[in-house]
């Protein structure tokens, strides 16, 4: 959002402003051409001066680091080095100005967020008709599935691929519903009680599911590891946390096979999603969770995405006040970028 309010002008911008990873013209001053990504480093302070004498102030808006850059803020000492610089004081702003500027970015995107929000909120309200009829769909889907096999019988392994495709379909369609509920709604994440819920069982539901997906490199093979001996008290919407993690992992996953681990210590439960994938960069994990965040890499990928899952699953694990890690730690050949990627839930 804020790279669409900076760029359509929605707020008056005289200088250089840099967010994840675009750069913008000022409407007074422009971007200075010899500064580059080493001079817009961010400190504990925020305001950072660069090699050419040039400042550069950060601060975060709405979860996104937005850096004014490449103006200059005269000091005592400053003001008389570059007083006769013509480039400099063509630069020259005050930094209550720029503090000023953030404040009032802050408010209109806090402000627009909320309008936005409300407006997509009664839009949907007409949908819930949809999400009947889809629950109605997997209802009977299910029904046919537990009929084609005997009793005792895994019936998904066990049913037809046909059979396999239209359970397949109507637990994605009700869960990608659910979804947008849950993104033009956040509070709905919290609705009704927690349930003594078994997530073990849960998730290997879904990997039969997601497994009988099939992408460029063949049929999806997803392990699950480790045991969960409890339940655990969580809200109906969980289930969007396991489901957006294993879908991401089948999206921007470049080799080998998905694994899900899970590792319980009396009643806390860790559960890892881990998979083979591009190295994401330390800036851009910071920024996974922010609506229609995609990498850079995931933007060159044929792959499709908008960049809510991870956002709605954020809004989920907020809900339940479960914490979640991610590092993306690069193996062997380097050369070639990849890393195993580990996505993280502490469950308690």
């Amino acid at each position: 959002m804020l790279n669409t309010i900076i760029k359509d002008k929605i707020i008056d911008n005289p200088w250089p402003v840099y967010i994840d990873g675009e750069l913008y013209d000022g409407e007074k001053i422009k971007v200075y051409a010899e500064c580059d990504d080493d001079c817009r480093v961010v400190s504990l302070s925020g305001i950072d001066v660069c090699e050419h004498g040039l400042s550069h102030i950060s601060r975060k808006i709405s979860g996104q680091l937005v850096i004014v850059s490449g103006v200059f803020i005269p000091s005592n000492i400053s003001s008389k080095r570059y007083k006769k610089n013509a480039v400099y004081m063509k630069r020259k702003v005050t930094q209550a100005s720029i503090l000023e500027w953030f404040s009032n970015l802050d408010e209109k995107t806090t402000l627009i967020s909320t309008l936005v929000n409300k407006e997509a909120k009664k839009n949907f309200d007409q949908f819930h008709e949809f999400v009947k009829w889809a629950g109605e769909i997997k209802k009977y889907s299910e029904k046919v599935l537990n009929k084609s096999a005997p009793i005792g019988v895994n019936a998904f392994e066990h049913a037809s691929e046909d059979l396999k495709s239209l359970c397949k379909t109507s637990t994605m369609l009700l869960d990608s519903l659910d979804t947008a509920a849950l993104y033009f709604n956040p509070d709905s994440a919290s609705f009704g009680r927690p349930k003594n819920t078994d997530i073990y069982s849960m998730v290997h539901k879904l990997k039969l599911i997601l497994s009988h997906q099939s992408t460029g490199q063949g049929r999806v093979k997803i392990e699950i590891r480790g045991r969960v001996e409890n339940k655990h008290n969580v809200y109906e919407s969980f289930k969007i946390i396991p489901l957006s993690l294993i879908q991401n992992a089948i999206k921007y996953k470049r080799t080998g096979d998905i694994d899900i681990i899970f590792d319980e210590n009396d009643k806390k439960l860790k559960m890892s999603v881990v998979s083979i994938g591009h190295e994401i960069p330390k800036h851009e994990i910071d920024n996974l969770f922010i609506r229609g965040f995609r990498t850079e890499k995931a933007k060159k990928m044929r792959v499709d995405g908008s960049g809510l899952g991870l956002y709605v699953l954020k809004i989920v694990a907020d809900a339940h006040d479960f914490n979640i890690d991610i590092t993306s730690t690069p193996i062997p050949p380097i050369n070639k970028g990849l890393a195993r990627n580990v996505f993280t839930v502490w469950i308690s």
